[in-house]
């Protein structure tokens, strides 16, 4: 009985998280998805945490007036589709944010992550990983 009651509220707990996240599919560059992965992989973190760590440190700098928003494009280049999953506030602000500056959600998460893989280079990733 106790212990179905706690497996209840876990359940309860869990799909209560579930709703106040959303997926966004987002188009990064091969060479950055694979740096993505990489990265998670030597980390031993998953690629949805430091995507959103990238996208909270762009967000606190563009906020702070440390960064600007840049409106670079993909090009060209070949692409792979990836599912983000954020949660409601974290959605609002990428939302907003994409549409006064008249830029794509998907450029946000680009420039998050470029701006992310600059400052976190380091020498324990391989150097094809780190370009």
């Amino acid at each position: 009985m106790i212990e179905s009651r706690r497996q209840r509220d876990m359940s309860v707990e869990a799909d209560e998280h579930k709703r106040h996240t959303r997926f966004i599919q987002s188009r990064l560059p091969s060479d950055m998805y694979e740096w993505l992965r990489l990265r998670g992989f030597l980390s031993r973190r998953s690629m949805n945490s430091i995507v959103l760590e990238a996208v909270g440190e762009y967000r606190t700098a563009i906020e702070s007036g440390q960064a600007t928003l840049s409106k670079e494009s993909l090009g060209r280049e070949a692409v792979v589709k990836y599912n983000v999953r954020v949660d409601d506030d974290l959605y609002e602000w990428l939302r907003t944010t994409a549409f006064y500056a008249r830029l794509s959600i998907n450029v946000l998460f680009v420039a998050a992550l470029l701006r992310y893989r600059e400052k976190h280079s380091d020498a324990s990733m391989p150097s094809s990983a780190a370009q």
